[in-house]
């Protein structure tokens, strides 16, 4: 008798599945839109930086795990953070930091070669980063924002694992409302201004570091 139950359940348990997904749409919350934006950012080279005759490779910032994400972070009121609704960067905020540096040490004409860190290239130089801050911060209700960026870079020799020099940088623009676009706007320009010191900066302690290397005595 046992065998002729099992072959009902295995027909009835299709059925009441069938059911229960069929009212998945009332019982479980609606996904909300999500708007994809593209962070926009473009260094203008500057023509007093250094002509680098070594190769760089530019690290993945580190970063918590609010900042570890595409989401756009803000701070409402004084120790609270969260993420704008509805919207989202087209990569993770790391991976936005490393693309403007990359490209823009390409775009300045100004170096040798760079690269991500994990592509492989062979280089002198690497150029590791933390990414301490990259929020939105509304200092009044009503208000628009204050963007807030805040990087920490070390120049390392890649060979020797030295430590060459080490900065941080701090940019903040306010948006010009609060608008979410208006304060993605606010982003690239903070990031943008960052990065163009970052550039700069890495480009001469970079030579100069390279230009006082202890050479190796020649052969006889």
């Amino acid at each position: 008798m046992s065998a002729p139950r099992l072959r009902v359940i295995r027909h009835v348990l299709p059925i009441v599945c069938a059911l229960a997904l069929s009212g998945c749409g009332d019982i479980l919350p609606k996904q909300e839109p999500m708007e994809i934006l593209t962070s926009q950012v473009h260094v203008v080279p500057d023509p007093s930086w250094p002509q680098a005759t070594w190769q760089l490779a530019v690290s993945r910032p580190v970063a918590n795990d609010m900042l570890d994400s595409s989401r756009m972070a803000v701070v409402p009121t004084p120790g609270r953070i969260e993420v704008y609704k509805g919207v989202s960067w087209d990569d993770t905020v790391p991976e936005i930091v490393q693309t403007a540096a990359v490209q823009a040490f390409e775009d300045s004409g100004k170096i040798v070669a760079v690269g991500r860190q994990s592509n492989g290239l062979r280089t002198d130089l690497a150029l590791h980063l933390d990414l301490r801050d990259y929020e939105a911060v509304y200092h009044e209700a009503g208000k628009p924002p204050e963007v807030a960026i805040v990087l920490n870079a070390k120049l390392v020799d890649f060979a020797g694992s030295r430590a060459i020099a080490s900065k941080t940088f701090r940019q903040s623009v306010t948006a010009s409302s609060t608008d979410v676009h208006a304060v993605a706007q606010a982003f690239d320009e903070a990031l943008t201004a960052v990065t163009h010191d970052l550039v700069g900066w890495t480009l001469v302690a970079g030579e100069q570091a390279h230009i006082n290397e202890p050479k190796a005595p020649e052969k006889p």
